[in-house]
């Protein structure tokens, strides 16, 4: 049962709902998705259906045998849609910085954040954290803000800009010089 709680935990997690947004959208009491989510409840299968159903997801009766493709090919399935969610971030991003410079071109708070996301870009893959998603849709709410601002009320902006180009630089610096991962003590090359 705690498998099956941490799993509807994670779906919930994923489309960004709170216990009571899966409560409305199902019909259940929110402290009930709360016993399931933390095992204390043995759900009957019409429960699990309709979580299922609402998480958009599929129960399922998996051979034993088959199983650990099946979780390789889930893992691989959220890896690949953090990855889309982490580039259309940054696609974005980078078009909002564009837009910003064309309209602010002498500004240089906004070359230098257009610059910083323009480096950060080749690195987009590595960017699906949530603590630095949360940065980079701050950096675009920024961005959004900037070019809806009357130009009047623009420079009062350009230290917030300032702040964001250099947390863009200082992440894709640690990114770029992170250590290796563990590499192995020796490998068999062919020429060897």
């Amino acid at each position: 049962m705690a498998a099956l709680g941490l799993a509807i935990r994670e779906a919930r997690h994923a489309k960004g709902w709170s216990q009571r947004d899966l409560s409305a959208r199902t019909h259940m009491p929110q402290a009930q998705i709360s016993r399931i989510e933390n095992a204390d409840v043995d759900p009957q299968a019409s429960t699990l259906t309709e979580l299922a159903r609402a998480l958009e997801l599929e129960l399922q009766l998996i051979p034993k045998a088959a199983l650990t493709a099946v979780e390789a090919t889930v893992r691989s399935t959220k890896v690949r849609s953090q990855e889309r969610t982490s580039k259309n971030l940054m696609d974005d991003l980078l078009r909002l910085a564009d837009e910003a410079h064309a309209m602010a071109p002498d500004r240089e708070d906004i070359a230098a954040l257009r610059s910083s996301l323009r480096d950060l870009h080749p690195l987009t893959a590595a960017l699906n954290t949530r603590a630095v998603t949360a940065d980079l849709k701050s950096v675009q709410i920024l961005l959004h803000g900037f070019l809806t601002y009357p130009p009047a009320e623009r420079p009062s902006h350009a230290r917030p800009i300032r702040d964001a180009a250099q947390r863009l630089k200082d992440l894709r610096n640690m990114l770029v010089h992170a250590p290796a991962g563990e590499r192995p003590a020796y490998s068999l090359d062919e020429e060897d």
